[in-house]
């Protein structure tokens, strides 16, 4: 362990610098990433205090992998009060920024307070400083990352910046790292944008070193080895994660026209993978310190769109979101993924509002005396991409919609609000049809950002594995049938765990058994900790630091008034599928109530999802710190 283990407190109103080590306890109870920023949110966001208040902190964390000689460790993570639903938010980004952190001397900044004017921290080697961003508040990501490293004369220099999307406060604004990398939901790029805060530019060359280096190189060369001889990781090496959008495809698993339907046909022959990988992907991309390569570098050769040249997509908005909003055009897809990019939109929320614009168009509750002359008709690109234009410049429908969905739904009015689609939390749905997945469906709902895919979805539920497998993963008997209601509680809580140890380790989902049970569980992730420090941690030990990570981010929502009704799916997931091979499947709020309850008793939670006094001290939750971080 070195020096990087440090949390950079940052004011702009004052410029103030503050430098404090992290306590090793603290390290082995959260790790850092997400788990450590949940701690300091918890203890540095007061209770009501609205997300653009200056007071209201934004928070950078990278895992506590980052940096280290470790598989594919490339993740940092963003967290705040979410100006989307204002609640908690946080959001999770690859690429090579966190590790760049850690080698510039710091595992974690906390950003307070309003600088008078746009300026950048540039973090290096140690030291923060806070520099003048006049000049480049404006531009787009991309120039943004480019003239920044011009500035500082060094083209090494990593950045996390936002677009005009986030200087004009538009409240699901994300955070943007090289050309594809997006801390994405839950509006993180809106919170930097009140703070005046354009980039953090970071640059290190201090060292990692780590209790046992020859440990660590046989431990990385191990499981190095064993990656690469599994089938999906090879897979993905290829196409990259577009392999979901077959699965979830083929499965009907997908929201088609704002989940009227769970099938595309129209995508057959348009949005085939094949097709994208002989027309359209150039070269392959990893983040930091990863084997997978399961980025693409795409260019547009022909059509509107010719010379277009990105990074992506990832399977949602290329395919997913595609299917969402009716679009069967790859070209279109891939150029709102870049639009997107550049402008710092968080692509699902956006997409998510298009598709319910265009189901009101389809049932006459918005004509073209509100859309400006637009025509919604499913699938239709100018309004797509003029809808993206619009939230932005905060003009028309748009600029509606960039506000978030309660003013949307109140401007608009007339009985939209039963067409679009939100957790209870007031988050916008994802592209994932929850009415066919019963752990999914409470392992994501009861997410404390609201639905997420990257905190409690379960794959492994719909893999048809035989029994004693799940049973070897879960470390208990399970129910393989992807239909039934039993255990499917505990399959919940065991990944939303691995998914905390995950985004805190700052290792890639992709690599683990959220993905695909030949992968890494908590016992590979234990392994390279042991090799980090002398902690000799178990697998229980590890789980219990993402239940501990779990609990803090329920504390902090039950702070502010959150309970039972807020882990409840949107309606339309308690609606039958009307047609497919999925006909007559929803989920049932009598099983769902019945489901969370087990949920809840098997988290220690009270029957409104409250941790009871046991749970919090087992947790060693139950006290104020001695000295808060």
């Amino acid at each position: 362990m070195g020096s990087s283990e440090r949390v950079g407190y940052v004011d702009l109103g004052s410029n103030e610098v503050t430098i404090k080590e992290i306590p090793e306890q603290l390290l082995r109870q959260y790790l850092g990433g997400r788990g450590i920023n949940a701690y300091l949110l918890y203890n540095h966001a007061k209770k009501g205090m609205g997300p653009l208040n200056p007071e209201s902190p934004v928070i950078l964390g990278a895992g506590f992998f980052s940096g280290y000689l470790t598989n594919a460790a490339s993740r940092i993570h963003i967290s705040g009060k979410s100006p989307e639903t204002g609640v908690y938010g946080d959001s999770n980004m690859g690429g090579s920024i966190a590790a760049e952190l850690k080698y510039a001397g710091f595992q974690h900044l906390v950003i307070n307070g309003q600088a008078d004017k746009p300026v950048y921290l540039w973090v290096h080697d140690g030291e923060i400083e806070t520099k003048d961003a006049s000049k480049i508040w404006g531009m787009d990501t991309y120039q943004a990352q480019v003239r920044i490293c011009e500035e500082l004369g060094d083209p090494d220099v990593k950045v996390a910046c936002i677009g005009q999307a986030g200087e004009r406060l538009v409240c699901f604004a994300n955070v943007r790292h090289l050309m594809k990398k997006a801390a994405g939901r839950t509006g993180m790029g809106c919170l930097m944008g009140s703070k005046r805060l354009k980039a953090i530019a970071v640059r290190g060359h201090q060292g990692l070193i780590p209790k046992y280096p020859d440990k660590l190189l046989k431990v990385f060369e191990k499981q190095s080895n064993f990656l690469r001889k599994t089938k999906i990781f090879n897979i993905s090496a290829v196409i990259g994660n577009l392999f979901a959008w077959i699965v979830n495809s083929e499965g009907e698993r997908i929201s088609v026209r704002n989940f009227q339907q769970g099938y595309f046909p129209e995508a057959l022959g348009k949005l085939d993978i094949d097709i994208f990988m002989r027309d359209y992907s150039e070269k392959k991309l990893a983040c930091y310190s990863c084997a997978m390569r399961c980025q693409h570098r795409f260019h547009i050769k022909e059509g509107p769109f010719a010379g277009l040249i990105g990074e992506g997509p990832d399977w949602g908005p290329g395919w997913n979101l595609a299917a969402h909003t009716g679009n069967s055009r790859l070209d279109v897809s891939l150029a709102v993924n870049e639009l997107t990019n550049r402008y710092g939109v968080d692509v699902v929320t956006y997409l998510q509002y298009v598709g319910w614009l265009m189901e009101l168009w389809q049932r006459k509750i918005i004509s073209e005396k509100d859309t400006g002359g637009l025509d919604f008709s499913w699938g239709n690109p100018e309004a797509i991409i003029q809808t993206l234009h619009q939230i932005v410049n905060k003009e028309g429908l748009g600029g509606i919609l960039s506000e978030g969905s309660e003013a949307a739904i109140e401007k608009i009015g007339r009985g939209s609000e039963r067409y679009l689609h939100r957790c209870g939390k007031g988050l916008t749905e994802e592209g994932l049809d929850h009415r066919i997945w019963r752990a999914s469906a409470v392992g994501c709902h009861t997410s404390p950002r609201g639905n997420c895919h990257l905190r409690g979805l379960v794959n492994l539920e719909h893999m048809f594995l035989p029994v004693e497998v799940l049973e070897k993963i879960f470390g208990r008997r399970v129910d393989p049938d992807p239909y039934s209601w039993e255990t499917k509680a505990w399959m919940a809580t065991w990944i939303q765990y691995l998914c905390a140890v995950c985004d805190s380790s700052g290792v890639c989902k992709f690599m683990t058994k959220w993905y695909s049970p030949d992968l890494f569980g908590f016992e590979e992730i234990v392994e390279t900790i042991n090799a980090m420090t002398d902690w000799n941690m178990t697998s229980e030990e590890l789980m219990e630091a993402g239940e501990r990570i779990w609990n803090i981010e329920r504390l902090f929502n039950v702070r502010e008034g959150l309970g039972r009704k807020h882990d409840i799916p949107p309606p339309i997931f308690f609606e039958p599928r009307k047609e497919g091979t999925r006909k007559g499947i929803g989920l049932e709020m009598e099983k769902y109530e019945e489901l969370l309850d087990e949920y809840y008793e098997l988290h220690g939670w009270d029957e409104e999802g409250r941790p009871l006094p046991e749970t919090l001290r087992r947790l060693s939750l139950d006290k104020e710190p001695s000295h808060i971080l």
